[in-house]
C-alpha cells in the first residue's frame, strides 16, 4: 500500500497515517496531553521540515506514549523505526511487498542501511492499537503471518532487530548505533 502511494502522490512529502490512530500526543510535559487536530496538523510540518533539514527520506515520531521514555535532552533520533504515522521525502524508501504487517520496521532498516537516517520526534506520538484492530491489513493479519514476518525479518537483519515481550505487550527493537561510543579514560 505505501508503495503504491508514494507512485500515485506527485508531492514532495507525503504523510502516511494508519485507519486505527485515535490521537496524538505531546509528550513534553510530566502528563501526556492529545494534541487538537490544528496541533498536529502544524507538528507534522514542522517535524517534516526538520527531517529535510537534516537530510531524512523517512521520519516519523515515537512509538510509545510514555513519557518517561522522552529524554529531555535528546528529544530527536536518528536511528530509530518508525511506523503507524510517517512521512516520506522524496520517493527513495521502498516498502518489501513481501511484508504487510512488519514491512515499516523493514523499511526503516533499509533506510538506516543506505542512507544512514530516520528522523524521529520523540517528542509526539500518534496513539494506536497495533496488530489487534479490524479494517487495513486484518483481512491480511494472522497470528502465523505474523509470526512468519518476525522470522523473515530476523533472517534478513540478523542482530539488528530483537522482538521482545514486555508487560504483555510486543516490543519491537532495532540496534543500529549512529555514535561512536565515548571513553573518558585518559
Amino acid at each position: 500500500m505505501r508503495n503504491w502511494i508514494l507512485a500515485r502522490f506527485e508531492e514532495e512529502c507525503v504523510v502516511m497515517l494508519d485507519d486505527d490512530i485515535t490521537a496524538c500526543v505531546c509528550m513534553i510535559a510530566p502528563k501526556v496531553r492529545k494534541l487538537s487536530p490544528a496541533e498536529t496538523v502544524a507538528m507534522i510540518g514542522n517535524t517534516a521540515f526538520c527531517a529535510r533539514g537534516a537530510g531524512a527520506c523517512l521520519f516519523g515520531w515515537h512509538q510509545r506514549p510514555d513519557p518517561r521514555l522522552l529524554q529531555r535532552n535528546d528529544p530527536f533520533g536518528v536511528n530509530h523505526w518508525t511506523g503507524g504515522a510517517l512521512g516520506v521525502i522524496g520517493r527513495e524508501p521502498n516498502w518489501d511487498p513481501l511484508l504487510r504487517c512488519k514491512c515499516d520496521i523493514d523499511a526503516s532498516l533499509n533506510e538506516l542501511m543506505e542512507r544512514r537516517i530516520v528522523w524521529t520526534d520523540a517528542r509526539f506520538c500518534f496513539l494506536q492499537e497495533r496488530d489487534k484492530n479490524l479494517g487495513g491489513n486484518s483481512l491480511f493479519r494472522s497470528a502465523d503471518r505474523i509470526a512468519a514476518e518476525k522470522r523473515y525479518l530476523k533472517s534478513k537483519w540478523k542482530a539488528h532487530i530483537r522482538f521482545e515481550t514486555y508487560k504483555s505487550q510486543e516490543r519491537t527493537a532495532i540496534d543500529a548505533p549512529r555514535r561512536q561510543p565515548v571513553s573518558l579514560d585518559v
